[in-house]
Order: C-alpha cells, then structure tokens, then sequence
C-alpha cells in the first residue's frame, strides 16, 4: 500500500487516499494524449502513463495549459485519447454539456474517467450545484454518447464520517490559534487531525463494506461510443 506521505498534513487526507487509490487502480486506462478537465494543480497527473497531458481550468490562479471552460474547450474534435474529469461536474450548471465537450474531444474508442460526490457538503460556493448517486451519473454518462466500463464507490460511511470530522476539527482547532501566526495554526492543527484521519481512514478500510448505500462519491470509467450517441 502506498504510504502518500505528502498528504499526511491534509484534513482531506482520507479523501486525498481514497480519490488516489482509485486513479492508481485506473491508470492502465488513462494513457496517450491525456486532458485533465478542471485540472486544479493536476493532482493526478504523476499517476497516469502519458505522452502529453494538458491541464484546463477557468480560474487562472491555477496556471492551467488552457484556460477555458468546461463547457466550451478550444479543442478540435477527436484530440485526446483519455480525459480526466474529478469533482468537475457538481460545480456545473449544464453537467450534460460538459459530458457532450468531453465526448467531441475525444477519440472514438477513448476513455472518460468521472468522479462525482453523492454527500459531501458545500463548498466553493455560490458554484455547487449537484450531488450524484450511481444511478444517475450512470445516466448522464450513456444519454452523453459513452459506454459506462465501470461506476464504483468512493468511500463509505465511516470514511464519510471520519473525513467530515478530521476537515471540522482541524478549521476549529485553527480557529482557535488565531492569535499565533496562520502557519503555525494550520501546522498545529494538521499535527492533531492526523490521527482521527489515521484511525478512520482505517475504520472505513475495514468497515465501510458492511453498507454499501452510503458512499462518499463515485468513479466511473466510461468510452466514447465509435459512433455518434
């Protein structure tokens, strides 16, 4: 098992693991001309086996290779052999026309990777605007024109517990060392919200199979129809 030292001080670190686990269990799949939608600081990227990646995002604080949105990528059609697309489609007001930008860009035959949250709570607000359950992301996938390989879970109900309150705790504790500096605050904090992140991580390895209703999001792994929807 892969250790992910460098995420260790992450309150997300539970999330971080899981969403590495699976991109590594799939990463056979994701090669050759390679397109990150919503690539954020491509966190993905070192675990793919390409010949050239290129990252897209609309906030240019990301320093992305192509600024633009999702909804309208400045691709020629057929470009890319494989897309990731992780924790994108929540933030979109049109999901569908997205899975439609992804399918024209790429090559008949190649493979979509999607991840998508079922519970989560709010975030990078006011643009969050979807949760998904299997069901419905499967749907959305095949009306966009693929064929759905895959969908499995992301999590279950103890690593959603356990990654909810590692993320609460460590902004409380913070909160609470407001009056030293912030990196000191986030430092302290990080230290202290390890081992609850340790502990569940562990928890939901054990026991997150015993419901399968709850999840924390979905993957799935989808290929581009030869022809047409």
């Amino acid at each position: 098992m892969q250790l992910d030292t460098d995420i260790f001080t992450d309150s997300l670190f539970i999330l971080r693991k899981l969403h590495r686990n699976k991109i590594r269990e799939n990463s056979a799949f994701l090669k050759g001309r390679v397109l990150d939608v919503g690539c954020g600081m491509k966190p993905f990227q070192r675990f793919v086996c390409y010949h050239d990646y290129t990252g897209i995002d609309d906030n240019i604080r990301m320093r992305p290779d192509v600024n633009a949105s999702a909804l309208n990528m400045p691709f020629p059609d057929n470009s890319f052999d494989s897309v990731i697309c992780s924790e994108v489609l929540e933030h979109l007001k049109e999901p569908a026309k997205a899975l439609d930008e992804i399918r024209r860009v790429l090559r008949p035959g190649g493979i979509a990777y999607i991840t998508c949250p079922m519970c989560w709570c709010l975030h990078y607000e006011p643009d969050d605007y979807w949760r998904f359950t299997m069901y419905s992301l499967k749907q959305l996938i095949e009306t966009g024109g693929f064929e759905v390989l895959k969908i499995e879970r992301i999590g279950g109900v103890f690593s959603l517990v356990g990654v909810r309150l590692a993320d609460v705790w460590y902004n409380a504790v913070a909160d609470l060392l407001s009056f030293v500096p912030r990196l000191h605050a986030e430092r302290t904090a990080a230290v202290l919200t390890f081992p609850l992140s340790v502990l569940f991580y562990t928890a939901g390895a054990i026991f997150d199979g015993l419901d399968k209703r709850d999840a924390i999001g979905w993957v799935a792994l989808a290929r581009k129809r030869a022809s047409g929807k």
